[in-house]
C-alpha cells in the first residue's frame, strides 16, 4: 500500500454548485525524540502523504453541523453548545493539571472533542444566528497510531472554517489553536504534532519552535502499522513521568537525535542505521515498546536494517502503533510484516503542510 503522490492530491467527490472551502493537512511521524521532546530535548519529525480532509459549506440553519463518517458523527451543535463544551473540557483539563482529575476523563469522546475545539477556537464570534456551517471531515490516517491524526484533523477543520468565513488563519495561528486541543488529548502537548502537520516537510522541533531541514530522497524507508496501542499518548507520557528518569537520559535522546539529523543530511546510511538502533534502545529503556514489537524490531536488526516506534508507543498490550523501518528492501519487509500480521507502506514525505484546494 502506498500513499498518494504529492503532485496528485486525493480526489474529492464531485461538488455541487454550493460554495465550499476544502483543506487537507498531512499527518506526521517522529523519527527521533519521542517523549524526550516533552522534557525540552529536540525532536526530528516529518510530515507524510497521509491526510486529514475538511470541507465546509454555509448552512441556512444556525450553529454547526458536524459530519465525520469515520467516527460515526452526524450531529448539530448550537453556538452555545460549542462554547459550553469548550469550557467544560478546559475545566476537566485544568483538574487534570491540578492532579484532581484523570486524563481519560478530559476528552469524553471524539464528537465532543471536535466540538470543543471549535468552541475554543474563537469561531463562535464569527458566526451569526442567521447562518451556520456544515463541516465534513475525513482522513486516511490511522487514528491513535502515531501519525498525529488528532492534530491533523483539528487543523484541517479550523483552517477550512476560518477560511470559509473570510478570516483565514496564518500558519502560526493555526498551530496555536490546534495545540490547545492537543493539550486536552494528551495532557501536556509539546506542540510538535500541530507544528509539523501544519508546516510540512522535515522539521527539527524544540520548545515550541521548529526549523525546516533539508530532506534528501528517502529510499528503503517504511512505516509499519503494528496495531492501535492500548495506552493513549497521555497515559504513556504519564507513565514515563512517574518513573522519574534523570535529565541525563533526555540528553542521550538529544545526542541520538542530532546524530540522526546529521547523518540524514549527509546521506550517511550506516550512521542513520546506528542512530535509529540507539533510539530504539532508549525507548525500550523507558518502557514504551511492547514485547512483541521488540521482537519484530529485533528481526529487522537481524536482517541488517533498523527500526523504532515513531509515536508514544504503549505501556500495555501488544500493539505499539507505528514503527519506522529502514535499511532492508521492500520484499523482505513485506515478508516480515506478513509473518507478524502487520501492515506496511513506503514512507512518502509531504512538503506542503496545510493545503487549501480553493
Amino acid at each position: 500500500m502506498t500513499a498518494p503522490d504529492l503532485t496528485a492530491p486525493p480526489a474529492w467527490p464531485p461538488s455541487s454548485c454550493v460554495p465550499c472551502t476544502r483543506v487537507r493537512v498531512p499527518g506526521k511521524v517522529i523519527l527521533s525524540g519521542e517523549h524526550a521532546v516533552i522534557y525540552g530535548a529536540p525532536a526530528l519529525a516529518c510530515a507524510i502523504q497521509k491526510y486529514a480532509f475538511a470541507k465546509v459549506t454555509t448552512s441556512d440553519a444556525s450553529g454547526v453541523h458536524l459530519k465525520v463518517p469515520e467516527f460515526g458523527i452526524d450531529q448539530q451543535f448550537s453556538l452555545l453548545q460549542l462554547s459550553q463544551l469548550a469550557q467544560q473540557t478546559q475545566c476537566r483539563h485544568q483538574q487534570y493539571l491540578n492532579a484532581s482529575g484523570l486524563l481519560p476523563s478530559v476528552v469524553l469522546n471524539p464528537t465532543e472533542f471536535l466540538a470543543a475545539a471549535l468552541g475554543a477556537s474563537g469561531l463562535v464570534s464569527l458566526l451569526s444566528d442567521q447562518h451556520g456551517l456544515v463541516i465534513e471531515l475525513s482522513m486516511d490516517l490511522v487514528a491513535g497510531g502515531g501519525m498525529g491524526s488528532s492534530a491533523a484533523l483539528v487543523a484541517a477543520m479550523l483552517a477550512a472554517c476560518f477560511k470559509h468565513l473570510g478570516q483565514p488563519l496564518t500558519d502560526t495561528e493555526l498551530v496555536l489553536k490546534t495545540t490547545q486541543s492537543e493539550h486536552w488529548q494528551h495532557g501536556r502537548s509539546s506542540g510538535l504534532d500541530p507544528y509539523v502537520c501544519v508546516m510540512g516537510g522535515l522539521q527539527q522541533y524544540q520548545k515550541g519552535y521548529g526549523e525546516r531541514q533539508v530532506l534528501n530522497e528517502l529510499t528503503q524507508y517504511f512505516l509499519v502499522t503494528t496495531g492501535k496501542p492500548e495506552s493513549s499518548t497521555g497515559e504513556c507520557v504519564d507513565s514515563v513521568k512517574q518513573q522519574g528518569f534523570p535529565q541525563s537520559l533526555w540528553q542521550e535522546f538529544s545526542t541520538v537525535q542530532e546524530n540522526l539529523r546529521t547523518a540524514m543530511g549527509l546521506n550517511q546510511g550506516i550512521k542513520v542505521l546506528d542512530a535509529i538502533k540507539a533510539n530504539h534502545q532508549l525507548l525500550h529503556q523507558i518502557g514504551v515498546v511492547p514485547a512483541l514489537v521488540c521482537e519484530f524490531i529485533a528481526g529487522i536488526d537481524a536482517h541488517g536494517g533498523a527500526a523504532k516506534i515513531c509515536g508514544a508507543g504503549s505501556v500495555a498490550g501488544d500493539h505499539g502503533g507505528l514503527v519506522f523501518v529502514m535499511g532492508i528492501d521492500q520484499p523482505l519487509i513485506e515478508k516480515l510484516c506478513l509473518s507478524h500480521g502487520y501492515g506496511v507502506q513506503a514512507m512518502r514525505p509531504d512538503l506542503e503542510g496545510v493545503f487549501y484546494f480553493d
